[in-house]
């Protein structure tokens, strides 16, 4: 039990709450309503501190004061003040494993930028529209001669399946390497197992960039506005680029990404 506690007060001090306030929010959970006497003898805290957390929970709205003779105390339910919290912590969580993507792929190419050879033609291009996006990866693959790179949300590979499932079939009948990293939902499985007949497919929750990359030679990132199921309509935003620092070393994250998905800690 007092492990238990222990363990309890130990995340809600990292959800924002002081320890005495986890100690004293905690004994209302458990136990009911309570007057400041009681929580301080059940929280194991000195009296004067016992106030002052009461006053500083209330305003943070974890507790309601019930006005009898002496007053008492009841918490809210955790699912109206803890879950808001933890949902942030999520979000907070998601956008730094972006950041940590971004950071960690400007890292890499890093190494390459003083050796890079220089290039007359580089191009970048901003495709708009769902349809569009949709075209130009069309071309890219029908263009491609070795292999077909695609990362998608899984929201993304139910459109992949519905709108490129014939040109990945044609990809592959031409023996193009063809692979697909996304996400696994109850709502996506079908797709997923249809699809892993004719491509290779792994799945991850790793927040990553969403591309399609052909050969050593192109690369489209898609932004998917919405991020829904249909296949035609939508404001999507492509960038695409023929430069080769960029395509390789997101070609070579993909293939190390590949490698270790799977392995423990990797889902």
């Amino acid at each position: 039990m007092v492990v238990e506690e222990e363990y309890a007060k130990t995340y809600l001090m990292k959800l924002g709450l002081t320890e005495y306030e986890a100690r004293i929010y905690t004994v209302l959970v458990k136990m009911g309503q309570r007057t400041a006497s009681e929580i301080s003898f059940l929280g194991k805290m000195p009296r004067p501190k016992t106030y002052g957390s009461i006053k500083s929970l209330e305003r943070k709205g974890f507790l309601n004061v019930i006005p009898t003779k002496p007053e008492r105390y009841s918490a809210v339910s955790p699912n109206k003040v803890l879950l808001p919290l933890v949902e942030r912590l999520a979000e907070d969580a998601e956008g730094c494993g972006k950041v940590l993507e971004n950071l960690a792929l400007s890292f890499e190419s890093s190494k390459y930028v003083y050796m890079e050879e220089p290039y007359e033609t580089r191009e970048f291009w901003v495709v708009r529209g769902r349809e569009n996006v949709r075209k130009k990866i069309v071309k890219m693959v029908d263009e491609a001669e070795d292999s077909v790179f695609n990362v998608t949300s899984a929201n993304g590979i139910i459109r992949v399946y519905k709108s490129y499932f014939d040109v990945f079939e044609k990809a592959v009948e031409r023996n193009l390497d063809v692979r697909i990293i996304t996400s696994l939902t109850p709502e996506n499985e079908s797709a997923l197992k249809e699809l892993k007949e004719t491509v290779k497919v792994k799945t991850t929750n790793l927040p990553l960039p969403k591309y399609v990359c052909t050969d050593t030679n192109e690369i489209i990132f898609i932004e998917a506005i919405p991020d829904d199921h249909n296949v035609r309509e939508g404001r999507d935003i492509g960038s695409w680029t023929n430069d080769p620092l960029l395509v390789r070393i997101h070609r070579e994250s993909f293939l190390k990404l590949w490698q270790i998905i799977g392995r423990k800690g990797i889902r």
